[in-house]
């Protein structure tokens, strides 16, 4: 379950908070998973990360609802007596607001600002790969009704097999493909991102 303040829900609901800060001292959620908030329905997590708190942008704070940083401090020390904004660490949590029922969000057509995120993680993760293959091109690959394995797309990329998995488990993240006995297929969501491309 993740928890949101009730003055927050409509704002969340409308898409303009899609960050959230937490003073945990663990990983309680994690993302690609959907999880239900009472009174507000359910939410998909995108990205998760311990950071600094002097790294929080501007635009992080915009993304969670804060006009600045003296506001965002006053409120989180309000939520979280004694934590530490000089030594600390903070999680930032990236999510996207499913709606009142719980959905697979791999099933559903991104909105506008979904699209828009699944482009930025998609070159992140293309960024900080070794592999010369950028992950559009797998997600062509697999825009088809047959089903590829590990073998099919190590030989088609001339890549290793576990190379393969690491970018499959990625994309899987992203609810952009669907891992099945018989191999990955491409889900809705990632046809729909690949669409918007065109």
């Amino acid at each position: 379950m993740l928890l949101f303040p009730k003055e927050e829900h409509d704002r969340i609901r409308f898409g303009e908070i899609t960050i959230t800060f937490r003073d945990w001292d663990k990983l309680r959620v994690e993302a690609g998973k959907e999880y239900k908030s009472f009174d507000l329905g359910f939410v998909r997590v995108e990205e998760i990360a311990f950071i600094d708190p002097k790294k929080i942008t501007d635009e992080d704070l915009a993304a969670a609802g804060f006009s600045d940083m003296d506001e965002f401090k006053t409120i989180f020390r309000k939520r979280n007596p004694g934590f530490n904004f000089g030594s600390g660490k903070i999680i930032r949590i990236r999510f996207t607001y499913l709606g009142p029922e719980q959905r697979n969000a791999a099933r559903v057509k991104p909105n506008d600002r979904e699209l828009i995120r699944i482009l930025e993680r998609l070159v992140e993760i293309d960024v900080l790969s070794d592999l010369p293959i950028k992950s559009d091109a797998f997600l062509e690959f697999l825009d088809g009704d047959v089903p590829k394995n590990t073998v099919a797309l190590a030989q088609h990329f001339d890549i290793p097999r576990e190379a393969v998995r690491t970018r499959m488990t990625q994309l899987k993240n992203e609810g952009l493909v669907d891992a099945r006995r018989e191999g990955y297929t491409i889900t809705v969501r990632g046809k729909a991102y690949l669409d918007s491309k065109i």
